[in-house]
C-alpha cells in the first residue's frame, strides 16, 4: 500500500491558488511536480463539510447524505458530523485493507477508523441546539466524550499530546485569528513526528482551517487573508522539510485541496424577516433548505421567495428519505446573494452580508471552485483543466492502492 497525506486547505478557490501561485512557492512546486487540477468543482452545496466529505467519499451527497452544513434530523436543522456520512470513506476502507489511518483534525473522519484520532480545534463552533434551547444530543460526535482517541498510545510513544493542541475558541474569542494560526501549526508539526515515528501511517489526514475565518472577516483580495494563505502555504513547507530532514518524505504522496472556493457576496435575504414566524430553515450561502410545518407554509415560503426573484433547485441533492421533508432554493445564476438573518438588526428583508466574503455559491458558480494537487512516488506530472468533486476519493485510492466500490472515476489515468 503506497503511502499519502492528505491536506484540506479551507476556502481557497481554483483562481485565487492561480493567480497568487509565484507567492506559494511549496504548494506551486508540488503543483509542478505532479498532477495540478486547475479547476475542482465543490461539492453541492459548496460549503464545507460537503466539501470536506467529498475529499473521502466517491459518492454524491444524496448517497453519502452530507448536503449541508446542517442538515435535518427530523426536528431541526443541525450541524451534520462524520456519523452522518452514510457510506465508506477513504479512512474506513484504507482500515479495512489492513492500512494505518491517523486523523490530525480532519473534520469528517471517525475516530473508529483510526489508530490515533485528535479532533478539529473548531469544534465548538459547530456545536448544535435542539427544538427546547438544549445541547444536541449529536454533539457528542464533534465532542467524543470518554472515548479513547488514542487507543495504541501513538502521541505518548513520541513524548506528545493531543491535548496541547491550542483550542482558539475557549482560549480567547477574540483571539481566534491569531490562536487559530497557532494551532493549525501544532498539529502539522505533531503530525509530522508522527510521520517521523517507528510507526508510520498508511493514510494521514489534517487540515489547515484558520484561512476561512481569514476570508470570512477580511475578504478574498484583502492582504491580511492572502498573507494567511501564505502561511498556510508554510505550514505545508514546514512539514515537508521535517519528512525530508527525516528522510521520509520519498515514502509519502500529498493530495492537498480546498473544501471550497469564496467570493464577495454582498447582498443578503433576512429569512427570519421574510418567512413565517417559527419556520424552520437553513442557509448554506446561496442555497437554502426550508422544513415547512405544512402544504400552506410551504406554499407561503414558495412564494415569498420566488417574488424576490429565487429559485427553486430542481436537481437532485438531497437523500431519498429526506426529499419529500425539504424545499430547496438557490439564488438566480450570475448573483451572489447569502441567506442570512438580520443579525445587524435592520428590519429590513433585504440588506447587507454578515461576512466580506462567503462560500456556498449557486452550484456552477466557478468562484466556488477550488484548487487541487496530487504529487509524490506514485502521481505523474501533468496539468487536469477540470475535475468533479466526487473524483478526488477515487483519485486517492488510486495513488495508494485501496480497492473501493465507487463508480467514479480516477482524476490519475
Amino acid at each position: 500500500m503506497n503511502k499519502l497525506i492528505l491536506i484540506m486547505i479551507d476556502g481557497i478557490s481554483s483562481d485565487k491558488f492561480h493567480t497568487m501561485r509565484h507567492q506559494l512557492p511549496h504548494l506551486d512546486q508540488l503543483a509542478k511536480q505532479g498532477t495540478y487540477v486547475r479547476e475542482l468543482t465543490p461539492e453541492v452545496c459548496g460549503t464545507s463539510f460537503p466539501g470536506r466529505t467529498s475529499m473521502i467519499v466517491g459518492r454524491p451527497s444524496r448517497e453519502h447524505g452530507v448536503y449541508g452544513n446542517k442538515i435535518w434530523d427530523g426536528e431541526v436543522f443541525r450541524w451534520s458530523n462524520a456519523y452522518d456520512v452514510r457510506t465508506e470513506t477513504i479512512a474506513s476502507l484504507t482500515k479495512d485493507a489492513g492500512g494505518d489511518v491517523v486523523n490530525m483534525g480532519f473534520g469528517m473522519v471517525r475516530p473508529e477508523d483510526c489508530s490515533a484520532y485528535v479532533s478539529p480545534w473548531w469544534v465548538d463552533d459547530v456545536l448544535s441546539q435542539d427544538v427546547n434551547g438544549n445541547p444536541h444530543p449529536a454533539n457528542d460526535n464533534w465532542q467524543m466524550p470518554n472515548r479513547d482517541l488514542d487507543p495504541h498510545k501513538r502521541f505518548a510513544a513520541i513524548g506528545r499530546s493531543a491535548d496541547e493542541i491550542m483550542n482558539p475558541i475557549k482560549t480567547d474569542r477574540d483571539q481566534t485569528l491569531a490562536l487559530g494560526v497557532l494551532a493549525d501549526y501544532q498539529l502539522m508539526e505533531l503530525a509530522a513526528q508522527v510521520i517521523n515515528s517507528d510507526k508510520s501511517p498508511d493514510l494521514i489526514m489534517m487540515e489547515v482551517a484558520i484561512t476561512d475565518y481569514f476570508l470570512h472577516m477580511y475578504g478574498t483580495e484583502h492582504p491580511i487573508t492572502e498573507m494567511s494563505l501564505r502561511t498556510a502555504d508554510a505550514q505545508v513547507g514546514t512539514l515537508i522539510e521535517q519528512l525530508r530532514n527525516a528522510g521520509t518524505l520519498d515514502q509519502y504522496n500529498f493530495a492537498i485541496m480546498s473544501d471550497h472556493g469564496h467570493h464577495l457576496m454582498e447582498d443578503s435575504i433576512h429569512c427570519d424577516l421574510l418567512l413565517p414566524e417559527g419556520c424552520r430553515w437553513s442557509s448554506e450561502g446561496s442555497m437554502l433548505f426550508v422544513a415547512p410545518r405544512s402544504d400552506e407554509e410551504a406554499a407561503q415560503v414558495t412564494e415569498s421567495l420566488l417574488s424576490l426573484g429565487m429559485e427553486v433547485w430542481q436537481d437532485p441533492l438531497v437523500p431519498e428519505d429526506v426529499e419529500d421533508k425539504l424545499l430547496t432554493f438557490s439564488c438566480p445564476a450570475g448573483q451572489y446573494i447569502s441567506f442570512e438573518k438580520d443579525l445587524k438588526g435592520t428590519g429590513k428583508i433585504t440588506g447587507t452580508s454578515k461576512y466580506m466574503s462567503n462560500h456556498g455559491m449557486r452550484p456552477g458558480t466557478k468562484e466556488d471552485y477550488r484548487f487541487c494537487i496530487f504529487s509524490g512516488p506514485n502521481v505523474p506530472k501533468q496539468q487536469v483543466d477540470f475535475a468533479q468533486a466526487v473524483q478526488v476519493a477515487p483519485t486517492i485510492a488510486a495513488i495508494m492502492g485501496v480497492d473501493t466500490p465507487w463508480q467514479a472515476s480516477s482524476i490519475i489515468k
